[in-house]
């Protein structure tokens, strides 16, 4: 907020709008659109004109308006953000934090810049290497600028700067947590807010001080982390426990509170919702053909669908070489140079991890080339060497004669894997592609074509075009060409081939070959032809965009159900069903096929029925996670099993890869993995940066484009758009998932998304564009203004109490369920014991009971809440039974309300209330038995026997038997707590990182 230096009202920045209001308080006037989204304001000397950094258009930039809102100008411009502006003292220059200047590829820190408001001249003023700058501020006299300086250890430092560039130094540092928005007074006083540190993970930081000269000013109260704003005669205003605040810092005053209130109209989206058929049984096309690689004759191509591998002969059937057992999971085929042969990767072994394995075609013979977690596997030309990723990323070279292996590189970056390596023609080369990191500030980067010297370990890095992205790293390219002369990748969910030197290096501009969407290019050995996947079709092409013809596949698959003549009887001691408080007593729950016809009083004798004891357990509607992320590619099988395992029978898919998304949903319909049924996604939406490997970068409206008309061709269940999409993105992707597809869309961001027609968010708070969040304070608490948002329920919220993890040390015995050493992959299984180890500090328990409270609150308010996990980010399954136990223990919700965010609320939530949800005749037979009773001691609800979900049932010790050996009792001696620290880093959601 910032207060007008002639003495007139304020304007503060409330939920992505800037609003005017008296200096006494009041009525609050909007200024400016939501597709602005201002932040880090500065007035003025003389009281005419506003800056402010905005995001409108997809990047941050330094705009100027007048005080009522009008005469809106763009002063910056290009693909560097430009964030956190300060006016210069006498009006003719504004000075912000940039990354431009630097390079696109190697990165960019931020660096202190002005800009002339008359002629828009640009000035570097600071250029340190190995640190970070930003949130500039003027001293009184124009001489010098204060500005945070962030080193590895985060943003600790002030620094001083001459108003021309030169020397810089030092005005202040701290021991902990982090410096944010300095401001100078006329005095010279140097008021900003110190962050404190984290006492604990996940705890949110220990507090936020306003601090004038070193000496903190506020006593707890709750200070934003914004800049302070002082007036001529030495008032400093700031935003403390959710308010407009004001005091002197030279007297021992109380502040002042300023009342005001806000309304904007947000008129809420009406839509049609999408249909479901849930009993159908009748043939359906197979729309998930996942990974398709063309053979190197050009005759064939190997995929991966309905959990199997197969082969089609161009023009005829597909022929499946491996149907994958259920509770498995079979990917990433690739041929071998000479076409006899087809690899793979597949968790088949006992113990779990993911090998790569060769499928002869002439005699069907299979062999592991390389066991221990070995993923998108490709032979060298001349077929002696495998290039491969481990399962944190490290890409690999094996002598198949041999069996030595060598590291080449890491993963620039977490956030999952690289892309599939590509061999040059002549084997000394791989390239793939992985994600730079601009800065340290922020975490998004570019995804980037890298080549890899394979003898030596050097490695160079390209971009088909300044500021451009590869659309993701799941399997976009870079494919090079067998020639060598040119690789092909995907770009703007388009097809692009760009010519080559040996190297690896761009040897000329790329060329866009396709217009519709476009993922899996291969190349025929020839190098004439490419394959590429378009939204579930095979299409051919040639490479100079002509000829363009489809290749058809003629694979259909059937939902497996049982038969409407089959009768089950579930004798359950207990029963919730879902539709209030109460508990049911000695009943059965009578099933004909996959659908409840009856809810009765249990009587013994009744012949022909298929009969389930479970008069020792609770039953309640099979479990929902609403928040998850299919992540197969690194644990294979284990996470739908586990899933099953924990007693969840729908998850919802907020972020994954479009084709394999489809891939499960279909598998799981039709019985083929032992899964959840899953509400399917395709990548995060995201603008030209992005962070995770299955985020979709775009930087044209075209490629938004062609990423909707996707959606909608996949049939996708909901819409999600990421960090860096614009509000005009966010806008258009939430038309398509309503006008089209008649689903849901979402984000992390609270606002602009329920200013721009978007229908809830996917967590409280989590990764932001912006240097702090709209949902909560760095300390984790919410105000009256998010409360407001939710009031209701017209605008919705799935929750991810990611702040329940350290329950784990509150029962230790949850880390030595066989679900967590047999099941779970040993990564998590070792963090999860890490955890258990330790009670949770009374921070970690503060942080829940804050999170919680919340939740409670929006609840009494009518608000809609769905619980999920953000899996496999937190441990897949069990985090489930974390959250509830966090809402129910430490947010105060009845055994029932807190089962309800996790059952009757999400089915209402994605419009399938009539069949999913609760359980009551005419609903789908989704169950949970659980030991114990969960109504008298919550913590039962863990102890999951068996799930049914569409009327057949899954029994966890089943599913814990198909991986019957942990990999601590085979005498493996893999560092696992290492492998998850390293999955783990550059962390989003699941732990508490306010940015630097």
């Amino acid at each position: 907020m910032i207060a007008s230096p002639t003495g007139g009202g304020l304007v503060v920045e409330v939920q992505g709008v800037l609003w005017s209001l008296p200096r006494q308080g009041g009525t609050a006037a909007a200024l400016t659109s939501p597709e602005l989204e201002p932040a880090r304001l500065a007035w003025s000397p003389d009281g005419a004109r506003i800056a402010v950094c905005g995001y409108r258009g997809g990047g941050f930039h330094v705009w100027t308006m007048d005080p009522d809102g009008s005469r809106l100008r763009q002063l910056t411009s290009g693909p560097w953000d430009d964030r956190g502006v300060a006016w210069s003292p006498d009006g003719s220059r504004i000075a912000f934090a940039s990354e431009r200047g630097g390079d696109p590829v190697a990165g960019s820190a931020y660096r202190i810049w002005t800009v002339d408001v008359r002629s828009g001249e640009l000035v570097r003023l600071t250029g340190d290497p190995g640190v970070e700058d930003y949130d500039p501020t003027w001293c009184p006299d124009g001489e010098r600028l204060v500005f945070v300086r962030a080193d590895a250890s985060g943003g600790r430092t002030l620094a001083s700067v001459p108003a021309d560039g030169g020397p810089v130094s030092v005005v202040r540092t701290v021991d902990s947590g982090t410096l944010v928005g300095p401001a100078v007074s006329a005095d010279g006083r140097v008021a900003y807010v110190h962050v404190g540190g984290v006492d604990a993970f996940p705890a949110h930081a220990a507090g936020a001080a306003l601090v004038v000269d070193g000496e903190p000013v506020t006593d707890g109260e709750d200070v934003s982390p914004l800049p302070p704003c002082w007036t001529a005669d030495g008032e400093l205003w700031y935003v403390a426990d959710g308010q407009v605040k004001v005091r002197r810092p030279s007297t021992a005053a109380a502040p002042e509170r300023v009342p005001f209130s806000a309304e904007l109209d947000v008129p809420r989206p009406t839509y049609g919702r999408k249909r479901y058929d849930f009993d159908s049984t009748e043939p359906r096309q197979v729309r998930g053909i996942h990974l398709p690689v063309l053979s190197p004759d050009g005759r064939s191509v190997a995929f991966a669908a309905l959990n199997a591998l197969w082969v089609l002969p161009i023009g005829g059937r597909p022929r499946r070489l491996l149907q994958a057992r259920p509770t498995r999971y079979v990917q990433m085929p690739s041929w071998a140079p000479d076409g006899r042969s087809v690899l793979y990767s597949y968790d088949g072994g006992e113990d779990g991890l993911i090998a790569v394995h060769r499928h002869w075609l002439d005699t069907g013979r299979d062999e592991v080339l390389a066991p221990g977690g070995r993923l998108n596997p490709v032979l060298s030309p001349d077929g002696t060497a495998l290039a491969c990723q481990d399962s944190t990323g490290n890409l690999l070279v094996r002598d198949l004669a041999t069996g030595a292996e060598k590291t080449l590189v890491a993963p620039l970056g977490g956030n999952g894997l690289p892309g599939r390596p590509s061999w040059s023609p002549d084997g000394r080369f791989l390239a793939f592609c992985d994600r730079n990191r601009l800065n340290q500030r922020f975490r998004e980067g570019y995804n980037i074509i890298r080549v890899v010297d394979t003898a030596t370990g050097r490695w160079t890095a390209h971009q088909p075009m300044p500021h451009a992205s590869l659309s993701d790293r799941g399997n976009g390219g870079p494919v090079w060409s067998p020639d060598g002369s040119a690789m092909a990748f995907v770009m703007e969910s388009a097809l692009w081939v760009m010519p080559v030197r040996p190297d690896g290096a761009p040897a000329g501009d790329p060329r866009r070959i396709t217009d519709e969407a476009a993922d899996h290019p291969s190349w025929s050995g020839d190098s004439r032809t490419l394959l590429y996947e378009s939204s579930g079709r095979l299409r051919l092409v040639d490479r100079d965009g002509s000829g363009r013809r489809a290749v058809r596949v003629p694979l259909t698959y059937h939902r497996r159900l049982p038969s409407k003549s089959d009768i089950t009887r579930v004798h359950a001691g207990r029963l919730w069903d879902g539709t209030g408080e109460a508990v049911h007593h000695d009943v059965d729950i009578v099933i004909r096929g996959n659908r409840v016809v009856a809810v009765e009083p249990h009587r013994t004798g009744r012949s022909g029925d298929e009969l389930v004891d479970a008069s020792g357990s609770t039953v309640i509607p099979g479990l929902w996670d609403s928040h998850t992320h299919p992540w197969q590619y690194t644990y294979g099988g284990r996470q739908t099993s586990l899933m099953l395992a924990y007693g969840v029978t729908t998850t919802v898919s907020l972020g994954g890869f479009a084709h394999e998304g489809v891939r499960i949903r279909e598998s799981a319909a039709a019985a083929r993995m032992a899964a959840p049924r899953l509400f399917a996604t395709g990548e995060l939406i995201d603008g030209s940066r992005v962070g995770y490997s299955m985020g979709r970068a775009h930087r044209t409206p075209d490629g938004v484009r062609r990423t909707l008309h996707r959606a909608v061709a996949l049939d996708h269940d909901f819409v999600k758009t990421y960090v860096r999409a614009s509000a005009r993105v966010m806008r258009q992707a939430a038309h398509t998932a309503h006008r089209e597809l008649g689903v849901l869309s979402g984000s992390h961001l609270l606002s602009p998304g329920v200013n721009v027609g978007q229908d809830l968010t996917t967590h409280l708070q989590a990764t932001q564009r912006s240097e702090y969040g709209r949902a909560c304070s760095p300390t984790g608490h919410s105000y009256q203004d998010v409360l407001e948002t939710y009031r209701g329920g017209a605008f919705r919220i799935i929750v991810t109490p990611f702040t329940a993890l350290p329950l784990l040390g509150a029962d230790p015995a949850l880390a030595e369920d066989p679900r967590v050493t047999h099941l779970m992959a040993p990564w998590d299984a070792a963090h999860v014991q890490r955890l258990a180890a330790t009670p949770p500090p009374p921070a970690a328990l503060r942080a829940i009971s804050e999170e919680t409270a919340l939740y409670r609150d929006i609840l009494a308010e009518g608000g809609v809440l769905a619980v999920g996990t953000d899996a496999p980010l937190t441990p897949t399954g069990l985090h489930l039974h974390l959250g509830l136990r966090a809402l129910h223990h430490h947010g105060g919700l009845s055994a029932a309300e807190a089962l309800r965010t996790a059952t009757a609320t999400p089915a209402e939530l994605f419009g399938v209330a009539d069949d999913l949800g609760t359980l009551e005749p005419g609903k789908l037979a989704d169950l949970t038995a659980f030991d114990g009773d969960p109504f008298q001691n919550f913590d039962d609800l863990v102890r999951t026997s068996w799930v049914m979900r569409d009327g057949i049932i899954h029994r966890r010790d089943d599913l814990v038997a198909a991986f019957p050996t942990g990999l601590a009792q085979r005498g493996d001696h893999t560092d696992w707590l290492d492998v998850s620290r390293q999955l783990r880093r550059e962390p989003c959601c699941a732990q508490h990182e306010f940015p630097h």
